[in-house]
């Protein structure tokens, strides 16, 4: 059963002498929650455009979009009829800091005008731009070895209480500005634990400020952060041809030397074995054993010299 809310409720003010409206209840979670992105993505420079896109598996005739903005006014920004087979797309813009803010979507059917589906998941829309980048830097350099903790240090000589991290655009989270540089500068360390080559990849961040939660700073520079070799690995190398039964690199020291042993010993074995094959064939071996001729008294021996 879904929960009842008057108009007033959910679009925030009720147009003057829409009477019917003011007494009429909505009824909401009657259908399944649709879905809502952000186009190209939630972080919008300042004057630029942003496309919220609301669809769902249910035929919708028709979205709703509500907005709610860091004061928490809770408002409807406009609704769009799709005949129930294409999404709905609403265009948000020029971004200005009273367009920033959490954007929900509803649905609903024609049939049913009062009954609207469950609000989808929230996106957060922020406007960037309003205040200088932040720098980037990782503690240990940008490119560390598989294994090595890496932490990223965002730091600024704004007054940012809070810096944001992102890679490839993903938000890892938040954390508090929590001490200050050399430089004096307030920074935020983001601990990332041992690197893997999954951490690799394009980093950024932005700072902000508590009471003004949907407006960051333009964005740092981008850190390329790489993320090299690998862990030897424990247990012995079984690598063909017996030259490269252990590679030194990969190999754990113990194992290199068990096959070293190995490989001396297959090389005593194929000696041994051609030695007793040799001495086994010699006595039999007519066309290796001297040549005795018998001279009868008298005769002559001659020699063909053409």
């Amino acid at each position: 059963m879904g929960r009842s809310f008057t108009p007033s409720d959910v679009s925030g003010r009720a147009k003057v002498g829409d009477s019917l409206k003011l007494t009429t209840f909505l009824f909401l979670g009657v259908f399944q929650k649709p879905s809502i992105s952000a186009h190209p993505g939630p972080l919008v420079q300042q004057g630029q455009n942003v496309t919220l896109r609301c669809h769902s598996l249910v035929m919708f005739d028709k979205f709703i979009l509500h907005h709610e903005n860091s004061t928490g006014h809770f408002q409807r920004r406009g609704e769009m009829l799709t005949g129930g087979y294409a999404p709905a797309d609403f265009s948000i813009g020029p971004m200005t800091l009273a367009s920033a803010g959490t954007y929900r979507c509803y649905g609903s059917l024609r049939r049913s005008p009062y009954e609207w589906s469950a609000p989808s998941d929230p996106v957060d829309i922020m406007i960037t731009g309003l205040s200088k980048k932040p720098s980037l830097s990782a503690q240990r350099g940008p490119m560390v070895r598989s294994g090595e903790n890496v932490t990223l240090v965002c730091s600024s000589e704004s007054a940012f209480d809070q810096f944001h991290l992102l890679r490839e655009g993903v938000n890892l989270g938040r954390h508090l500005a929590g001490g200050q540089s050399p430089r004096r500068a307030l920074q935020a360390e983001f601990p990332l634990g041992p690197g893997t080559p999954a951490h690799s990849g394009v980093y950024r961040c932005y700072g902000s400020f508590t009471c003004s939660p949907y407006s960051w700073s333009n964005s740092s520079d981008p850190l390329f952060l790489s993320v090299t070799g690998e862990q030897p690995l424990p247990g012995p190398c079984f690598v063909v041809p017996v030259q490269t039964l252990c590679c030194p690199t990969l190999c754990h020291p113990e194992a290199c030397s068990h096959s070293r042993q190995l490989h001396l010993l297959l090389r005593l074995s194929v000696a041994f074995i051609y030695t007793s094959i040799f001495l086994a064939v010699l006595p039999s071996c007519h066309w290796c054993s001297p040549t005795i001729i018998s001279l009868k008294e008298g005769s002559t021996v001659s020699s063909d010299t053409g």
